[in-house]
């Protein structure tokens, strides 16, 4: 058996409430991506063969492929800014204040 330590219970606490947010943020990525890719899929089989409401096509790549670039933004921007050379998990680290 061991012993109860304070200290420890609040670390996995934290570690857990940053993979929660880190989780509905690349969920709303998703469903943001899923809303492009569907209004891409819907231009396509109704309005493609008359060439009308355009508008739905740089919306539909816009809503598509926004999410990805802003992940990958975050994702070399931690890997550039990580001091002691380990990747970090939380959203709440990846963004860097200007001084």
């Amino acid at each position: 058996m061991g012993s109860y330590d304070p200290e420890e219970k609040e670390v996995d606490y934290e570690r857990i409430q940053k993979l929660a947010k880190a989780s509905v943020v690349l969920l709303w990525s998703f469903l943001i991506s899923l809303g492009g890719g569907l209004t891409l899929v819907w231009w396509e089989l109704e309005y493609h063969p008359t060439n009308s409401q355009l508008w739905m096509v740089p919306f539909g790549l816009i809503m598509l492929v926004t999410p990805v670039i802003v992940c990958l933004s975050l994702f070399v921007s931690d890997i550039c800014n990580s001091s002691s050379g380990q990747l970090s998990a939380s959203l709440d680290e990846s963004v860097h204040y200007p001084v």
